[in-house]
């Protein structure tokens, strides 16, 4: 679990990489490149408040937790910043054009009302998400990237199979597929530097494939058994 986090954590940093790498391409294809650093800054951070969160939980999710479907200060920070980290994403490709940052924007200034109210709380986060993707594309010309869409719907599967079943390592599979669209945009960036971008075809196939095989597994998912909760006891002293 604590493997999954890690690499949770630092994955943005492909990302930045990636940027400095392709800077020159960037520079002529995106309004403002410097921002996707404040971005894997922002995703990076919000990395971290999802360990502390899972460090008062235990790392042992049930559906109550605030790790999951409850409500928690560093889970709330978790998803504040995520959501920030794609809003300045999308501001980075992009920002010259006013409805881009209104959107952006408007996704990160409501997701406070929307997780303390426990409505549509998931829903700032897929709109800045969507849009960019939606922008990446339009700028490397790439429809790979879309697939980062896809692994929100896979992160939403194995976090379902968590809750259902209390099996603990469906909690680590939910964090790599939440937190591996980043190498989805590395992809569309080098392949739209070099002029090799993928086809609808190639990535429709993954798609499919991906979807088949999680139809397939499903049966099997839940019915994994629920791991023993490990209680450590503090040692009391004489």
């Amino acid at each position: 679990m604590l493997g999954a986090h890690a690499y949770a954590l630092l994955v943005p940093l492909a990302m930045l990489v990636a940027v400095n790498v392709y800077w020159d391409y960037l520079y002529a294809t995106t309004y403002n490149p410097f921002l996707f650093y404040i971005a894997g800054a922002l995703l990076c951070l919000g990395s971290a408040f999802e360990v502390a969160q899972n460090a008062i939980d235990r790392w042992y999710l049930t559906a109550d937790s605030p790790s999951a479907n409850g409500m928690g200060f560093s889970d709330f920070l978790f998803y504040w910043f995520v959501t920030a980290g794609q809003a300045v994403c999308a501001i980075a490709i992009g920002g010259d054009a006013p409805w881009v940052v209104l959107i952006a924007l408007g996704a990160v200034l409501i997701y406070p009302v929307c997780y303390l109210s426990q409505v549509a709380h998931f829903a700032p986060l897929g709109i800045a998400n969507f849009l960019a993707v939606y922008l990446a594309y339009q700028a490397f010309g790439d429809p790979i990237i879309f697939l980062q869409l896809l692994l929100a719907a896979v992160t939403l599967y194995f976090f379902e199979a968590l809750l259902r079943t209390g099996a603990q390592v469906m909690h680590g599979f939910t964090t790599l597929t939440a937190s591996s669209g980043v190498w989805f945009f590395v992809c569309a960036l080098s392949n739209g530097a070099a002029g090799m971008t993928n086809s609808w075809i190639f990535s429709a196939s993954i798609a499919l494939v991906t979807v088949v095989a999680g139809i397939a597994l499903w049966p099997a998912l839940v019915r994994l058994p629920a791991s023993p909760r490990i209680i450590r006891q503090q040692a009391v002293g004489a």
